[in-house]
């Protein structure tokens, strides 16, 4: 992975950059097409015409083609299954006691990254963050022990800044007082941290 990022960066490009061989327009989720055109037209980054581009077009606008070829990423962001094409593009959960040799259970989520995201919070939420349920007359109310903004901007961040040449997942641990995710990631080199919590370039 550490070659394949160094023999990149001396070419200019990026690993999700990378023309994919074998992966077909025909093959992806347009469901998940028609989601990412409403998603960006609301939040006004692409114009409202692009609703109606075809998958094919839609990749072209977004420089995700090129030379008849399909880039690493659109395998991430539009297959219905990217750990065909990437390993460990999944994210990983798992209920832990007091210590990390106690696993008490554990789940997979898998699917492009739009869909990662919805579905990891909604495990999250059913099966491992236990909500305290109070009134307010007779309407039910959930809260859980940690913001579920905070959780989904978290999670975000571990799936946006993952490396993916890495071939290994996304893990989130959860114990009875925290809530740990970690992604295979680094800072650029040179980098310190002094120099990511003050003021620098994006």
């Amino acid at each position: 992975a550490a070659l394949d990022r160094f023999l990149l960066r001396k070419q200019g490009l990026h690993w999700d950059a990378v023309p994919l061989p074998g992966l077909e327009v025909s093959s992806l989720d347009t469901a998940t097409f028609k989601k990412f055109s409403a998603l960006a037209t609301n939040s006004q980054r692409l114009p409202a015409s692009i609703v109606n581009d075809s998958p094919q077009l839609l990749l072209e606008r977004l420089r995700l083609a090129q030379n008849h070829y399909l880039k690493r990423a659109v395998a991430l962001l539009f297959h219905p299954d990217p750990e065909r094409f990437v390993t460990g593009a999944c994210i990983k959960i798992g209920a832990f006691g007091v210590n990390d040799a106690d696993l008490l259970h554990h789940d997979e989520v898998v699917g492009n990254l739009f869909t990662q995201i919805e579905n990891t919070i909604e495990v999250l939420k059913l099966k491992y963050l236990r909500a305290l349920i109070s009134y307010d007359e007779l309407y039910r109310k959930e809260s859980y022990p940690l913001p579920l903004a905070a959780l989904r901007e978290a999670l975000l961040n571990a799936v946006v800044h993952k490396d993916y040449s890495s071939a290994t997942a996304i893990q989130i641990s959860v114990y009875p007082d925290k809530l740990m995710i970690w992604n295979p990631g680094h800072l650029p080199e040179s980098w310190t941290l002094e120099k990511l919590m003050s003021k620098h370039a994006s």
